[in-house]
Parts: C-alpha cells; sequence; structure tokens
C-alpha cells in the first residue's frame, strides 16, 4: 500500500505544472504522511497477530525443564522382600541410602495437547475478534482520512474562492469611491454618498484580510495532513456547475449503514467476545482435558553415611490428564454472573449504537439533501443577481443608478457566486459523509469529486 501511495503522489507531484493536485493524490499523500494514520497501520498489524495467538491455544505446547543444584537425601527401607540370581530369596530386609551435599541435575521434556477446554476456546473466539477488530478499525481510520482529505481539499477552495471574491469586490468598492469623490467635487451628489462609498471600501478591506487570514490556515492544515504545498490544487469551475442529482431514499441509506456500519461492525464483534466469556464460565465447561506426554531424568551422585552413592530415576509416560474443578468459594458462579452482565450490557450498546447510526444516517441524508436543494436554489439567485448587475451598469450609463447602486449589484452576484461555491462542496462532503456512515466511502468517490475540478490554471469565466 505504500508503495502504491507513493508512485501515485510522484506522479501526481511530477505532472503537477500541466495538471494540478487532486483530491485523489492528496489522500495518496496523506496515507504516508498523517501520523493518526500511521498509528491505525500499526495498530491493524499488533492486531494482525492475534490471528495466530488464537491458533496457537489449540496448538501441541512443548516445554524443556532443567535444575541443578545441591542437595541432601535419605531413605530407609524396612521388612523389604529381596530376590536375585544366585542369591535366592529373603525377607525382611533393610535398604539404607545416605547422600549429603549432593550434586542434583534434573531435566525433562513435557508435550500437551489440549482436547477439551472452555477456557482456551473463550479465548480462541476473543483473539478472532481482537484481529477483526484491528481490521475494522483501520478501515475505519482510511475512510476517516478519505473524508477528512476532502474536507481540508475543499475547506481550501472555499477560501480561496472567498478571497478571490473579496478581492474583486474591493477593487469595485475602490473604483466607486473614486468615483463618487469626482462626482462630489462637482457637486453631482452630497458628501454624504461619497463617504458612503468609502466606508464601504474599507469595510471590504477588513474582511479581505479576514479572508487572507482563513487562506492562510486552510493550506496550513492542508499541508500538515499531507505534506505537501496547497499551491497546486485545482478549483471548482465558475461555469459548468455540478449536475445534481437527488440521492437514494433514507430507507436505502439506513439498511446500508446498518448492514455496513464500523461503529455497529465493532459492537457487534465485542457481543460475540461478551458471549464466548459466558461459555467460559458456564457448569460444562469446567472440565480440561488434555494430552500429557513427557520423558525426564533425575540423578543424585555424593557421599553420605555408607559412603559414596548414587540416584538416578528415569521417567517416560503419555496419557491423558483432567481437571474439574469441585469448589472455588464461589468464584467461577461470580465470574459467571459478571460474564452474563457484561454480554447484557454488549447486547444494550449495541442496540444504542444502532440509534446512533440511524439518527446519524438521517440527519446526514437531510444534510445531503437541503445541500442540493441549496445548490439548485443558488445557482438561480446567481442568474438573477448576474442579471440585476447587467441592468444596474445599464443604469449607472444612462444616469438612473449611482455608483455605489452599481457596488451593491456586484456585492450581491459575487457574494451569490461564494455562495453557490461553498454550496456545491458542502454537497459534495455530504455524499462523503453519508458514505462513510454506510462503511462504504473509497477512493472512486474521491476520484468522482477529481472530475468536477478544473486545473487552477484556467481562467475563470
Amino acid at each position: 500500500m505504500k508503495i502504491a501511495a507513493l508512485m501515485g503522489l510522484l506522479i501526481y507531484t511530477a505532472s503537477a505544472g500541466a495538471a494540478n493536485l487532486g483530491v485523489t493524490g492528496a489522500w495518496q499523500a496523506a496515507m504516508d504522511h498523517d501520523p493518526a494514520f500511521a498509528a491505525a497501520r500499526a495498530q491493524r498489524e499488533a492486531g494482525q497477530t492475534h490471528v495466530a495467538q488464537a491458533r496457537a491455544l489449540w496448538l501441541p505446547t512443548l516445554s524443556a525443564q532443567g535444575s541443578a543444584g545441591y542437595g541432601d537425601q535419605e531413605t530407609n527401607t524396612t521388612d523389604a522382600a529381596f530376590s536375585a540370581p544366585g542369591f535366592g530369596s529373603t525377607n525382611g530386609v533393610n535398604f539404607q541410602t545416605s547422600i549429603t551435599g549432593g550434586n542434583t541435575r534434573q531435566w525433562a521434556i513435557v508435550a500437551e495437547q489440549p482436547l477439551l477446554d472452555a477456557s482456551r476456546r473463550a479465548g480462541f473466539t476473543e483473539q478472532k475478534n481482537v484481529a477483526a477488530m484491528a481490521e475494522v478499525q483501520f478501515e475505519q481510520a482510511r475512510q476517516d482520512l478519505l473524508l477528512r482529505t476532502a474536507q481540508t481539499y475543499l475547506a481550501v477552495l472555499n477560501s480561496r474562492a472567498q478571497l478571490d471574491a473579496l478581492r474583486r469586490l474591493h477593487a469595485a468598492a475602490e473604483r466607486a469611491g473614486a468615483t463618487a469623490q469626482a462626482r462630489y467635487e462637482t457637486g453631482d451628489i452630497p458628501a454624504t454618498d461619497m463617504r458612503e462609498a468609502r466606508a464601504s471600501a474599507d469595510a471590504i478591506g477588513v474582511q479581505q484580510l479576514e479572508a487572507q487570514a482563513a487562506v492562510v490556515l486552510s493550506e496550513a492544515a492542508f499541508a500538515q495532513l499531507t505534506g505537501l504545498d496547497a499551491v497546486a490544487l485545482k478549483r471548482l469551475p465558475d461555469s459548468e456547475p455540478l449536475q445534481v442529482s437527488p440521492p437514494d431514499s433514507l430507507e436505502v441509506w439506513t439498511r446500508r449503514a446498518l448492514s455496513d456500519s464500523r461503529q455497529l461492525a465493532l459492537q457487534r464483534l465485542a457481543v460475540g467476545t461478551a458471549a464466548a466469556q459466558v461459555d467460559r464460565y458456564a457448569p460444562w465447561s469446567s472440565p480440561r482435558v488434555s494430552v500429557i506426554a513427557q520423558v525426564g531424568r533425575e540423578t543424585m551422585r555424593g557421599s553420605g553415611d555408607f559412603g559414596n552413592s548414587g540416584i538416578t530415576s528415569r521417567q517416560s509416560s503419555i496419557g491423558l490428564q483432567a481437571s474439574v474443578p469441585l469448589f472455588t468459594g464461589g468464584m467461577r458462579t461470580a465470574q459467571r454472573d459478571e460474564a452474563r452482565a457484561l454480554e447484557r450490557k454488549a447486547n444494550a450498546d449495541l442496540e444504542v449504537i444502532e440509534q446512533q447510526v440511524r439518527q446519524q444516517v438521517r440527519t446526514a441524508w437531510l444534510g445531503l439533501t437541503t445541500a442540493a436543494a441549496r445548490v439548485r436554489a443558488l445557482q438561480r439567485l446567481r442568474s438573477s443577481t448576474q442579471e440585476r448587475l447587467g441592468a444596474t451598469q445599464l443604469g449607472v450609463e444612462i444616469g438612473d443608478r449611482t455608483a455605489l447602486d452599481l457596488l451593491n449589484a456586484e456585492s450581491d452576484f459575487l457574494r451569490s457566486g461564494t455562495d453557490f461555491h461553498k454550496a456545491q462542496t458542502d454537497w459534495l462532503l455530504a455524499q462523503l459523509q453519508l458514505q462513510t456512515l454506510a462503511g462504504k466511502l473509497s477512493e472512486a468517490d474521491l476520484q468522482r469529486i477529481d472530475q468536477h475540478l478544473v486545473d487552477a490554471s484556467a481562467e475563470a469565466k
């Protein structure tokens, strides 16, 4: 993934002069630069190890044991029966051994294969769910980065569009102020009209300073997220507005979210883990059965009451080992009650998250439909303000309108343009937010945004 992202970034960077950086290229850069996504990638790698940990719970284990040291040993056997070839048989024989401060050596190799163990079964489910949760969390982080990249990118475009409109408006205000000053000096207008024109220019100048600061901040946020300079970004075209189509119904989006929401996927895994914990402490699951095989040797050598002596024992065995707890002081019962309560909590949390997802989808869907309606309304407003601007310009030429009237008309037209620009970006982001809630946001969605953008070098119409 890192290699693909780097190649994509190099392609975009190399061609920045001819084709400016789009949202997809910005996201490819952000994947290798954003620390939050790097943390999510590392968390995913850690989660993948739990697959092997789950499998290991049911694989045989092999361990080696050894020890060395000093020790004493005395044995006294009385009334034993003794027999040996050539010696016959004798009863009432005593055997004694004695080693003081002897050297001891011991080693053993033990193999165990679990057959029945509810604790291991619960652990197996838990480890698999941890791995699955890591995958879901990584996908959630990936979609979050997709959305954050688009938001940061479009924020730059909006701030630049606002600044561009204010620059044009400030220039128009300066022209209107100069015209008003000239007409005031010739006595055509009163001083109040001249001062009002100056005040309008000064107010727009203040707004322009604020817009410049907004551009700097948005570009800095973009650079922090992607590690790239924001100078090569594309822009929305001034003509050929977005073709806004109505979204699918709320019911359709709700079904998608309830099926593929990452929040719900995580909580469903949590419910599965809680259910496994209940089974861990169920009465029928208390026995543990394993196959145990071992081989070992133990020696002790030294001197004692009867001179030098040595004891060597060897052992090897294989068989079934069973363990059934008979009384734990109420521990297992308390643990089972706790597991049941936590399972109920996990199921209740799942219902809460389902309600939240339904509400979030409803809010996002209404936001999308409202954004679509706003785009269409502002498109009509932009056309009407443009017609009003043309009529006012004609009125100024024939003397029916003042320069201040023209400034107000031009201000309404430019502001309708920035509002229309922002409405289009809001509609694009609303689509992405709804896709995120449904767990379906992908790079293809950013590529569709790129299809609406044009090179920054293209002349505005």
